[in-house]
C-alpha cells in the first residue's frame, strides 16, 4: 500500500490545529485509531501567549512553548522559549505512536527542518509508513521544503477558520474511500 501523507497548510491563525482536532475526532468516528500531537496556542487579549503539546491517545497536555520563558533550561527561538523537557515527552509519544490508521504532527518548523531540533522523531516516523495516512502541518514558508522531503503533493491548504468544516468534510470523504464506503 502507498504511503500516503498530507500537509496541512496555512498562515498563522488560519485554523490548521483547529481542522486537525476535528479530522483527530472524524477519524475516531469512522473506528480509525489516531495518534500523535496538536499544538493548541493560548491567546489572551488577542495575542498568542502559549503554545501547548496535547497527545492525541491520551488528551495529556504539556506547555511547549511560552513567550516568556518557563525555565532556565528553556529553548529560545524567534519570540518563544521552548520547553526542553516537553519537547523529550513529546518525541516519545511521537515514537509511541505507531503503528496507527491516521499519524498527526501538528507541527513541524523551523525548529525542525532548519536546526535538527523539536519533532525530531517526526520525519523516520513518517517515512516508516506504520499508518495508513498520515496528516502534518507545515507553514508556507517551509511548503516547498516540506513536499520535497516528505515526497507528497497532496496538500490541504486553510486560509481562514471559516473553511475549517468543509476541509474536514472534504478529508473525511478520503477516509471514506479507504474504508471502503462509498
Amino acid at each position: 500500500m502507498a504511503v500516503k501523507v498530507w500537509i496541512v497548510t496555512g498562515w498563522r491563525g488560519s485554523g490548521k490545529t483547529t481542522f486537525c482536532r476535528q479530522a483527530v475526532g472524524t477519524a475516531r468516528q469512522m473506528g480509525w485509531r489516531p495518534a500523535g500531537l496538536l499544538s493548541p496556542a493560548v491567546f489572551e487579549n488577542g495575542q498568542k501567549t502559549s503554545i501547548w503539546a496535547e497527545d492525541i491517545q491520551s488528551s495529556q497536555k504539556r506547555l511547549l512553548a511560552a513567550i516568556t520563558p518557563q525555565t532556565d533550561a528553556a529553548l529560545a527561538f524567534g519570540d518563544w522559549y521552548f520547553s526542553q523537557e516537553t519537547l523529550t515527552w513529546g518525541n516519545r509519544v511521537l515514537q509511541s505512536s505507531l503503528p496507527c490508521d491516521l499519524l498527526l504532527i501538528d507541527e513541524l518548523g523551523p525548529l525542525e527542518f532548519n536546526l535538527g531540533l523539536g519533532w525530531v522523531s517526526a520525519l523516520d516516523l513518517i517515512q516508516s509508513g506504520q499508518y495508513r495516512q498520515a496528516l502534518v502541518v507545515i507553514r508556507p514558508e517551509l511548503l516547498a521544503k516540506a513536499q520535497e522531503i516528505l515526497n507528497t503533493p497532496l496538500t490541504i491548504e486553510i486560509n481562514h477558520v471559516n473553511e475549517v468544516q468543509e476541509k474536514v468534510r472534504s478529508f473525511a470523504s478520503v477516509l471514506n474511500l479507504l474504508n471502503g464506503v462509498s
